[in-house]
């Protein structure tokens, strides 16, 4: 399983059953393809963001905007203990 987390709250928010189309955690509607590495809208086909590694960057900004983990992280207990599953901008950017 695909899991995508937001960068900033850290939310577990949609996940990939299959290798290309994202559900949303919430109601397991179909939220967007990834197509060539690109996140598009499954409704409306705008673009949402490009993927470098595990990280999905804005398509107008270049601000990180998801990551990937290959399977749900719990949450984690001690809140003042810095996740090990934190966004970490990837070396060289």
């Amino acid at each position: 399983m695909r899991c995508l987390y937001r960068v900033g709250d850290e939310e577990f928010f949609a996940y990939a059953l299959t290798r290309r189309d994202f559900l949303l955690v919430s109601d397991g509607r179909l939220w967007a393809h990834e197509s060539h590495d690109w996140l598009v809208a499954a409704h409306s086909g705008a673009m949402l963001a490009h993927r470098t590694g595990s990280v999905y960057y804005d398509v107008q900004t270049g601000s990180p905007l998801y990551y990937e983990a290959a399977e749900p992280v719990p949450p984690d207990p001690d809140a003042t203990r810095p996740s090990r599953h934190r966004f970490r901008r990837p070396v060289g950017s």
